[in-house]
């Protein structure tokens, strides 16, 4: 997020002379120097501010797999307040809609330790210090496209925020199995809410944002 750059307040009216005319000539040159100065360095001062903040803004990447739209809503909701970029983690083959069909496709995911394929993501994930890990909690964890996510872009010791939507299972065991997958990562506390609740729960998430030192 950028900043605006104030510089110290100028006069915009002659000053009166002092002393003799070659001691006001001396005093209106020097003043024109300043003023020359300080209007070249503003353009200096914007450019490097807007540098600062598009640096900050990509070391930070919000990564979410989502199903019925509450984890990417969740995932926006960040981003407004961090400035960070997005990337979806998209399956090749996307999961049914019907809600029986994609629980019992989830359980026998989970049973069976799959893997299910997944788009390449841009943008890519290894340009970036800190990763927010945004998904539904399935079965009692992340669903297994963050799996993928997770081997196919190793975090390495990046920073590790996981987010989470849920109805009634907060997040599970997830924290756990994200400890398990990627062990050096700097795993910071987690976020949750129930997929009903997304819609207003920015000042929940600001707050957490501030406790963690990032925004």
């Amino acid at each position: 997020m950028s900043q605006k750059t104030s510089l110290p307040p100028t006069t915009d009216h002659p000053t009166a002379p002092h002393g003799n005319g070659r001691r006001s000539r001396r005093e209106f040159l020097r003043s024109a120097a300043l003023g020359a100065i300080a209007v070249a360095t503003v353009p200096l001062l914007r450019g490097h501010m807007a540098h600062a903040a598009t640096t900050g803004g990509r070391s930070m990447l919000i990564v979410y797999f989502s199903h019925s739209g509450n984890t990417r809503r969740l995932a926006a909701c960040i981003q407004r307040l961090t400035g960070g970029d997005m990337a979806q983690i998209t399956p090749l083959t996307p999961y049914p809609q019907d809600y029986d069909a994609v629980v019992e496709l989830a359980r026998q995911e989970q049973r069976r330790n799959v893997r299910p394929p997944i788009a390449a993501m841009q943008p890519d994930p290894a340009a970036y210090d800190t990763l927010f890990l945004g998904y539904p909690n399935w079965w009692g964890t992340f669903p297994m496209p963050v799996a993928t996510f997770l081997e196919n872009y190793p975090v390495g010791n990046k920073t590790l925020v996981p987010f989470c939507t849920h109805e009634g299972s907060r997040l599970g065991k997830s924290e756990q199995d994200l400890r398990r997958l990627c062990p050096q990562a700097r795993l910071l506390k987690g976020f949750e809410v129930r997929g009903s609740r997304v819609d207003g729960t920015e000042p929940s998430v600001k707050a957490w944002l501030s406790e963690l030192g990032l925004i």
